[in-house]
């Protein structure tokens, strides 16, 4: 059933089009002879142009067939191809003089006369002019299918790159599991022995993180809310390793939650946070985990309270540590020059990580969705 209603609209489309030619003819035709003082009877004209036309319009699919089978190309036309479209050439025109004729003879002056009275006249009179249109008619066909290539060499060309795109976004993702899972495991092994309590609750907390974080392994993107759960999931495995020496807060704006993030964009950030800003000082500190909306960009922050600068070569803004150079290279990837990201010395001390990406509030499909 679609195949017909594809095809009968092409025919509809096809006999439109060539309608309109002969409706274009008929009116340059009439502007000639009108100028010229010899209008030929206006019937009769109706009767050649629609005849012309409406025949190149029957014979067009199969013009369409040849140029798409030996397409005219100037840089590799061989001398092969080249004969084929003479031969072409002289078949076409000659079954247009027989249909144009044989239309002008039943529809015109079929009476009192014979088809072949007048016809090898009549057929060599207007050879020439078929040969031009059929010239015109492959022309613009040949240009249709160089079009059509080149917008399906063009479409493959994307999907090639959205391939590519989605395996690059892949492994930067996966690469996030083993660094943390790396970091939380020594973690643990190091309370295994000086505290085992606290050691038991970090796996039961990195079980939840862990279950989180596969129910939503196949998504590019999450929504703000979620990704603020993981955060906070991964959070209290670190409260439990340093205890009253982490101080945690959010200032979330309830309008940015169903902002759509990607997925483990912020738990790399706060891990660099705890690294380099808490676990290194004795007295500990805080991270203050921040987003709001402005205008149509959504704009997140990770401050920390470092009291000297943290360590520039992982987290500078030309730094290749594993976590940010990921979320630096998958911000890249999904939105090219359409973000920010950019590490903020504060003024009291400590660093504040700024994402701000384009807001879009509900859950669409993206083109790079992981599969």
């Amino acid at each position: 059933m679609k195949n017909f209603r594809r095809r009968l609209g092409s025919f509809a489309a096809a006999l439109a089009f060539w309608t309109l030619v002969a409706i274009i003819f008929v009116s340059l035709s009439s502007a000639t002879g009108y100028g010229e003082g010899n209008l030929p009877p206006f019937g009769r004209l109706l009767l050649i142009q629609f005849a012309r036309f409406y025949a190149w319009g029957l014979l067009s699919p199969l013009i369409y067939k040849l140029v798409r089978r030996f397409p005219i190309e100037m840089r590799a036309l061989g001398l092969r191809t080249l004969l084929i479209h003479l031969a072409g050439m002289a078949v076409f025109c000659t079954v247009h003089r027989i249909l144009f004729n044989l239309a002008s003879w039943v529809f015109y002056e079929s009476q009192g006369s014979l088809f072949f009275e007048n016809f090898f006249i009549e057929f060599f009179d207007g050879l020439y002019l078929t040969a031009v249109y059929y010239l015109m008619i492959v022309s613009a066909i040949q240009a249709l299918v160089f079009y059509r290539d080149y917008r399906t060499e063009e479409e493959e060309k994307l999907r090639a790159t959205e391939q590519l795109a989605r395996a690059e976004l892949h492994a930067l993702k996966m690469q996030i599991h083993p660094h943390f899972l790396f970091n939380t495991l020594h973690s643990i092994s190091s309370l295994v022995i000086e505290d085992p309590p606290k050691a038991n609750q970090m796996i039961a907390r990195l079980g939840d993180f862990l279950r989180m974080t596969l129910e939503h392994s196949e998504l590019q993107f999450v929504s703000l809310k979620e990704e603020i759960e993981f955060v906070r999931c991964y959070l209290e495995i670190e409260q439990v390793r340093f205890s009253d020496r982490l101080h945690v807060r959010f200032d979330v704006e309830s309008a940015s939650l169903t902002a759509q993030v990607p997925h483990l964009i912020l738990q790399p950030l706060v891990e660099n946070a705890i690294q380099h800003a808490i676990s290194p000082r004795a007295s500990g500190g805080s991270i203050e985990i921040g987003a709001k909306v402005s205008g149509d960009t959504v704009r997140v922050e990770i401050a920390d309270s470092g009291g000297e600068t943290h360590i520039r070569g992982s987290i500078s803004n030309n730094g290749q540590g594993v976590g940010l150079a990921n979320v630096r290279a998958r911000l890249q990837q999904l939105y090219g020059a359409d973000h920010k990201f950019e590490l903020i010395d504060n003024a009291a001390g400590g660093i504040t990580a700024v994402i701000e990406i384009p807001f879009v509030p509900e859950i669409k499909e993206s083109p790079f969705a992981v599969s």
